[in-house]
């Protein structure tokens, strides 16, 4: 009976390189992806040129307006400047001159020619010696010649006149004289028989209009207009009229 032969083992080379040999890489996978063919498109849908119009009149805009924000911003912060700046100078201004409106009375009156001769209606002249004081700090003020004046009694002109110019510097009193001639309207009773020596009290308004220049210094402000209105009351107008009562006010127009 045949012996079956043994198979010789591997020579101990050959073992030791295929234990070297490493597992061949995996290949990678392939996916197919199947599209209908309705939806391929060889020129794009226009859907997609509204989007890109879109989206360029989008940029076109943020590119215009971002000149006007910092142009904003700059007039804002100038406006706001100018503001404090203003606000410091008229802080500066009030601290420093302190202007104020002067106070008018009125210390005298006499009239003259009460009683004219040749039996013509009285016709008197009314002199006012006016005081004035100015309590500004450092503001002065000029009355210009030309000014209006009238007395009235009971809302009636009586008499009228001009004013006469002159100066008055910062924290002074001046006193300035004021004639004012007789209208031609025939004098109310009660002012003739106050001429002929009665003592009533008799009331009258004495309005005057300035043309004013203020002054700081040798700096000028220009004109403004000041309405001056003294109602008074007083007796015995044949002589120096005596003052019972007095009410002034003064101010800018």
């Amino acid at each position: 009976m045949a012996e079956r032969a043994d198979t010789p083992p591997p020579p101990p080379g050959h073992q030791t390189a295929a234990a070297n040999l490493s597992p061949a890489p995996r290949l990678p996978e392939t996916y197919v992806v199947q599209v209908p063919r309705e939806q391929i498109y060889r020129i794009p849908p226009p859907e997609n040129a509204k989007l890109v119009e879109q989206y360029r009149n989008d940029h076109d805009n943020r590119r215009e307006r971002r000149p006007i924000i910092p142009c904003l911003k700059w007039t804002i912060s100038i406006a706001l400047v100018a503001g404090i700046l203003a606000a410091t100078i008229t802080i500066i201004y009030f601290l420093v001159v302190r202007p104020a409106d002067p106070f008018f009375s009125v210390t005298r009156l006499v009239l003259k020619n009460p009683n004219p001769r040749g039996g013509s209606p009285p016709k008197p002249e009314y002199d006012f010696t006016m005081r004035v004081d100015n309590p500004s700090l450092r503001m002065g003020y000029s009355y210009e010649a030309g000014g209006k004046a009238i007395l009235a009694h009971h809302g009636a002109g009586i008499a009228v006149g001009k004013t006469k110019a002159f100066h008055q510097g910062y924290q002074n009193t001046t006193t300035f004289q004021l004639a004012l001639k007789g209208s031609h309207v025939l004098l109310p009773k009660q002012i003739q028989s106050s001429l002929k020596g009665s003592k009533d009290v008799i009331p009258l308004s004495l309005m005057i209009e300035f043309s004013v220049r203020k002054t700081v210094g040798e700096l000028e402000m220009g004109n403004k207009s000041m309405d001056v209105t003294c109602d008074i009351k007083v007796s015995g107008l044949a002589k120096e009229a005596r003052i019972a009562s007095q009410e002034c006010k003064s101010k800018f127009t």
